[in-house]
């Protein structure tokens, strides 16, 4: 009964850290930072998974990338079975997720940043800024 009580405890804590992170505080954050110069961003981030050219004007992308393997605890009530019949049996396992977000930084001549964009499940901040 005492892992039934810690696992109940510790998905409840991780909802209640989850749920701190918005994908609007990350709109928001990243919204302040246009107009601003490239490299005070590098300078707060760190460096870049890569860049590249647009053809079209010659502005430069810049991507940071995420991605983790995040894994829940999961209980699971079970009845039946296959030699016969099983009532109120439990099974302890865990559900895997692959969380990603990649974020997009557009920048022109002036090592300004004109527009950005994201792309993933996992594109949330806990704080704007």
């Amino acid at each position: 009964m005492k892992t039934v009580y810690k696992a109940a405890i510790t998905a409840s804590v991780m909802m209640l850290f989850s749920g701190c992170a918005s994908h609007s505080n990350f709109i928001e954050k990243y919204n302040s930072w246009v107009g601003k110069d490239i490299n005070a961003f590098i300078a707060k981030v760190g460096y870049p998974d890569r860049t590249y050219t647009l053809p079209n004007n010659h502005n430069t992308v810049y991507v940071y990338e995420e991605s983790r393997i995040q894994s829940y605890p999961t209980m699971t009530l079970g009845y039946g079975g296959f030699y016969g019949p099983y009532y109120g049996s439990m099974m302890y396992g865990s559900d895997i997720e692959q969380k990603t977000c990649k974020l997009f930084l557009e920048v022109n001549k002036k090592h300004k940043i004109v527009r950005w964009s994201s792309r993933g499940n996992n594109c949330v901040s806990s704080q704007p800024y």
